[in-house]
């Protein structure tokens, strides 16, 4: 995909899903940037033993890319809806597998080394989960290399979920700036070509 005459800020969400299920990395790149603030927004509601509020972001943005792949229009639904669905649900499934761990006695654990036959954990593939990792990783260094201190601070902030007039509270600075900060780190990362 990766055409350099598209301007993928104005294409629309399920256009944007399209093309990363074919791989295009800014179209999932513009993805991330619209829904950070609501993944981090979920987030905060989960905690698990392990898991800060970063662990869950970047599960859910592994939950937005799986939407990204999966979502198929005219189901009923729009992609916002069903992305932030599956997000949710990777947290849910994070918060049961630890407290599965945590009711399962000691002695009740049979090491799965000792069984003849093997499980695949279907939810996501090891290659799934290291090309979006390598991918966040490229897009959070070019974030840090291309955005000012300001403009990181307000993104890093929106993606904890925190809303304009909270975020303009706590940098000491107006509404206005924050949603100034906020569209020029759209118009940087709408630029990158991460190929």
């Amino acid at each position: 995909m990766g055409n350099a005459k598209v301007s993928y800020s104005t294409l629309s969400d399920d256009t944007l899903a399209e093309f990363s299920a074919q791989g295009d990395d800014r179209a999932f790149n513009e993805l991330a940037l619209r829904y950070l603030g609501k993944i981090g927004f979920i987030a905060r509601k989960y905690s698990a033993r392990g898991y800060d509020h970063t662990d869950f972001v970047q599960e859910g943005l592994l939950g937005l890319f799986r939407a990204a792949c999966t979502y198929r229009p005219g189901s009923g639904g729009s992609f916002g809806s069903y992305a932030m669905l599956v997000a949710e649900r990777r947290f849910i499934s994070i918060i049961r597998r630890q407290n599965a761990q945590r009711a399962v006695p000691d002695t009740a654990i049979v090491n799965l080394d000792t069984l003849e036959s093997g499980f695949a954990d279907t939810a996501r593939t090891p290659e799934e989960e290291l090309m979006l990792s390598e991918q966040l990783n490229q897009l959070y260094a070019r974030l840090r290399q291309t955005l000012s201190k300001r403009e990181f601070a307000v993104l890093g902030l929106y993606i904890d979920g925190l809303a304009y007039q909270q975020i303009a509270a706590r940098m000491g600075i107006s509404s206005k700036a924050v949603d100034n900060a906020l569209q020029r780190v759209r118009r940087k990362v709408g630029s990158f070509d991460m190929s």
